[in-house]
């Protein structure tokens, strides 16, 4: 856990062979680093563990900026002095790779599980790995998910004595299929005997998809965070963190150490949501879910103010966004005030003097299917006037005398703004189009026709 957090450091020009406390000797007073800084939380955490002179020696490899690799990749190795130990650690969703976590959930594989897969083996014909090695597979979110899946993947599946999967999280019901029809019941669960989960009690992430890892190799840690604090249930380094009252500021001081919090032994309310949500989801048709899924990634990665289309060149399609809204907004709202593990998780939230009741009526989303209609429709007739406009653009083209079509600058903008217009006037007309199928769903849910899942 330890070294999953070194990959947030986000540190790409450690020297090859070096150690894990001369990297952060290297690094003590970089702004980023200190009192203040942006990594200094996990900073923190690496200092103090790397106090132990077992951790702070391990000696780092193999580092996938060097091999080539692509900025999501992100991984390398670890290894003790007499190189009886190996750790490979995969650092979580990188720059792009939201959508590829999407994808995970409706595919066999996806490209950057199979990125994961090639720097493995690659890495292990590179150090010429053995038997008599202690092999650890690591990992933190999707690096998590990636160290699982080399586990269950690779060639050298004798070579990995254990894996470590941090709030990563699970796998489509093809991919599981695929491994059990592929290896036989027997290889498969030989191989997921040794898949272990570490995830924080309230942590929304572990839960996506099918896990497969054994029931009684996960465990629940402490994760104290402020309620404001949303992404923190999934931010590795609360697991190294206290959470303390100030009395006299009337405020909370999060302090984060060397050493794991103890285990809780259960999700957390959160966790507990997220768990029962995410079964909902995966209910869902895998057209459908596929569509969800792309949209929430997509938020997740325009949230961190990186890409705008996934690392492999995914975009959000009109199909995604409709299956989002009228399947996924009224899934996420029924499971959050019908179901048990929802309202349990609001009322964990909630001033505990205010009560929820009881809902046996049903959900009401209060959307107005009439001002929808409306929109769209005032973007049909902007289309209609696009349609004129590329008109009178083709006319005074074509109105232009012969002897000044062939070699004049000025023609050829003209016709290019055509063009360019009559590009506009289609993507306004799909989305008039898309509205107008929200506006009908919305009105089919309001006079409950709404289809089910």
């Amino acid at each position: 856990m330890v070294l999953d957090t070194f990959m947030y450091l986000d540190y790409k020009d450690a020297r090859e062979g070096v150690t894990l406390s001369e990297i952060l000797k290297d690094l003590e007073t970089h702004p980023d680093y200190r009192k203040g800084g942006v990594h200094f939380g996990e900073y923190t955490v690496l200092k103090e563990a790397a106090a132990n002179e077992e951790v702070g020696s391990l000696v780092i490899g193999c580092q996938s900026v060097n091999m080539g690799y692509d900025s999501g990749t992100s991984a390398c190795t670890f290894t003790s002095h007499d190189m009886n130990s190996v750790y490979i650690v995969y650092r979580g969703t990188g720059d792009g790779e939201w959508p590829d976590n999407g994808i995970g959930m409706t595919r066999e594989a996806t490209t950057q599980q199979k990125r994961a897969l090639s720097y493995f083996e690659e890495v292990a014909e590179y150090m010429d790995l053995r038997e008599n090695q202690r092999v650890i597979v690591t990992g933190h979110s999707k690096g998590g998910n990636k160290a699982q899946f080399v586990t269950m993947e690779t060639k050298y599946s004798e070579l990995i004595d254990v894996c470590y999967s941090v709030d990563g999280q699970g796998f489509s019901e093809m991919a599981v299929e695929r491994w059990k029809s592929k290896y036989g019941q027997e290889e498969y669960e030989k191989r997921t005997e040794k898949l272990n989960g570490i995830h924080g009690e309230n942590d929304y992430v572990s839960v996506l998809g099918n896990s497969i890892i054994p029931k009684e190799h996960i465990r629940y840690v402490k994760t104290p965070v402020e309620k404001s604090n949303f992404a923190g249930y999934h931010d590795i380094k609360y697991m190294f963190a206290t959470l303390d009252y100030v009395g006299i500021s009337g405020e909370y001081v999060t302090t984060f150490h060397g050493r794991k919090n103890s285990d809780t032994g259960k999700k957390g309310e959160l966790g507990t949501y997220a768990a029962a949500l995410s079964g909902e989801v995966m209910n869902l048709a895998p057209e459908k879910r596929d569509g969800c899924a792309a949209v929430i990634m997509q938020i997740m990665e325009a949230a961190g103010g990186k890409r705008k289309t996934g690392i492999n060149g995914e975009k959000l399609k009109l199909s995604d966004i409709k299956d989002f809204t009228v399947m996924g907004v009224p899934l996420i709202t029924q499971s959050l005030f019908k179901g048990k593990e929802g309202r349990s998780f609001l009322w964990s939230f909630l001033d505990k003097k205010v009560s929820l009741g009881e809902i046996t009526g049903g959900i009401i989303l209060q959307v107005n299917h009439q001002e929808l209609f409306r929109q769209s429709q005032i973007l049909k007739d902007a289309v209609e006037e696009m349609r004129k406009l590329t008109e009178e653009i083709r006319q005074t083209a074509d109105g232009i005398p012969l002897y000044m079509k062939g070699g004049t600058v000025f023609y050829h903008r003209i016709k290019l703004a055509a063009i360019q217009t009559e590009k506009l006037e289609t993507q306004l007309l799909k989305t008039a189009q898309f509205q107008e199928q929200v506006s009908e769903s919305y009105r089919k849910w309001d006079e409950g026709n709404f289809p089910d899942h």
